[in-house]
């Protein structure tokens, strides 16, 4: 399988999972919500969220009405990470906290000597929150 078709099924993947993660009842938002404030069509969205190619210009839309986390998992595949380019002043403090609790989450998941696939994802979703909440500091 050639480099290009692994990072197309990656990225497809990775689109699913954002969607299922950060869109819906009880979420960060609606599809509904997501649509009106974006200007993206519910349709349009629906296919994104079952792993149609997404343009560009969609993940730059998106990235103003999702969390940063959200469009880190899109452009995990590429090693690319996504931060704006206004500077804002960072919380230490909140980095600290974030790390640590994530130290005690790995630390506690490896309690019985590995990590399973429901802690892996648990892991995996607060490391893309801390990792956004990195790049934002890397640019100062």
């Amino acid at each position: 399988m050639s480099d290009h078709a692994a990072m197309q099924r990656q990225v497809a993947q990775r689109q699913v999972a954002m969607f299922s993660s950060f869109m819906g009842r009880g979420l960060h938002t609606t599809r509904a919500a997501l649509s009106a404030a974006s200007g993206i069509p519910e349709s349009t969205l629906r296919e994104w969220a079952n792993g149609a190619a997404m343009p560009l210009s969609a993940i730059f839309t998106l990235r103003r009405h999702l969390p940063a986390q959200a469009i880190a998992m899109v452009c995990e595949p590429g090693d690319v990470r996504m931060v704006d380019i206004e500077t804002s002043e960072t919380n230490w403090d909140e980095i600290a906290s974030e790390t640590a609790g994530l130290t005690f989450e790995i630390c506690e998941a490896r309690k019985d000597g590995h990590i399973d696939h429901v802690e892996r994802a648990r892991l995996q979703h607060r490391a893309r929150s801390l990792i956004a909440e990195l790049s934002e500091i890397i640019k100062d």
